[in-house]
């Protein structure tokens, strides 16, 4: 079994830019780190039945925001039923999005306007 300070000497001489990106984890072993993700909050109408709109909202996690508590509320502050559904998702009953980037950005001020995408209406 080759010696883990010789591969990573021999690491580090031949792949210098190879070994600036890996960082040592515990027993020894390297790890790649972690990617960070960009920090964007993107909004979409989704049309439902007839005339009726629910309003998605991604990327509210991204700003280390508690999306339960964002759940609530949106529901609170629009009077309407709002439900978190998968890892960054938060689905608004209702067409909210004129009213929702002013509301993100008077309740949570570290997301700036220009973090904030508007993709207009989407099918699901």
């Amino acid at each position: 079994m080759p010696d883990v300070t010789k591969c990573r000497q021999w690491l580090e001489k031949n792949f210098p830019d190879e070994f600036a990106k890996l960082t040592v984890g515990g027993r020894g072993q390297i790890k790649q780190k972690k990617k960070t993700v960009p920090q964007k909050v993107t909004i979409a109408k989704i049309p439902r039945a007839k005339k009726k709109y629910v309003t998605r909202v991604c990327g509210l996690a991204t700003f280390e925001i508690d999306l339960k508590e964002a759940q609530r509320f949106f529901a609170q502050k629009f009077s309407c039923g709002a439900s978190v559904t998968g890892e960054d998702e938060i689905i608004i009953q209702g067409d909210f999005t004129d009213d929702i980037i002013d509301v993100i950005q008077e309740k949570w001020p570290e997301v700036d306007d220009d973090s904030i995408e508007d993709l207009g209406e989407v099918k699901k």
